[in-house]
């Protein structure tokens, strides 16, 4: 069955400061912040941001170059794409996640292909159809990791793959053919969002 178009495909609900760099259909996306002015990231390359002065581009704390994206306490921020073709996706990404206070599942508002959130003890839980999967692999608090997801819209299954902060080291699979959720209408990638 055909999925009807919608806007949200990823979420994830971390602490973090980021390196993003995502292929959406043959137009790639990457993102270092390099070249972000300092401070609120909102309307920054087309990014937006709810809770603006909590979504920032800094140098503190970064992962590589001398900038980084930082998502502060209940800030969310996402990207669009208009690459309406874009039906097997791959999100790569650099995520430096503080354990939460709370381990329960985000709640996924508008249509969201996929999500996956970091607990109090780091493990990392996937959301599979209305099912919350806890996956092998944990994440050190404070520390990088690398995050990769594939998106494959016309199976509506979804794959994470992870490593640890050595740069450039392969992502081994975490979880793979993970259904969709269930509230999920996508026929292909519209947007990418990171939630705290």
């Amino acid at each position: 069955m055909k999925r009807k178009k919608n806007i949200l495909s990823a979420a994830v609900l971390v602490n973090l400061c980021m390196s993003l760099s995502m292929l959406a259909q043959s137009v790639p996306f990457i993102e270092t912040f390099e070249d972000r002015d300092v401070g609120a990231l909102h309307n920054q390359n087309n990014w937006s941001a709810r809770h603006q002065n909590d979504a920032q581009v800094q140098s503190a704390t970064v992962f590589a170059g001398s900038q980084a994206g930082n998502i502060g306490t209940n800030a969310v921020i996402w990207h669009g794409f208009t690459n309406v073709a874009a039906t097997n996706v791959w999100i790569d990404f650099y995520a430096r996640s503080a354990y939460p206070t709370n381990s329960s599942a985000p709640s996924l508002t508008g249509s969201v292909a996929a999500a996956f959130y970091i607990t109090q003890s780091g493990s990392v839980i996937g959301i599979s159809n209305d099912t919350c999967i806890t996956m092998s692999y944990t994440v050190s608090c404070n520390t990088w990791h690398r995050f990769t997801v594939n998106l494959d819209y016309d199976n509506e299954i979804w794959s994470l793959f992870a490593a640890d902060n050595t740069p450039n080291k392969l992502s081994t699979i975490i979880s793979t053919n993970l259904a969709f959720s269930a509230n999920s209408t996508n026929e292909y990638f519209r947007r990418f969002r990171v939630k705290n």
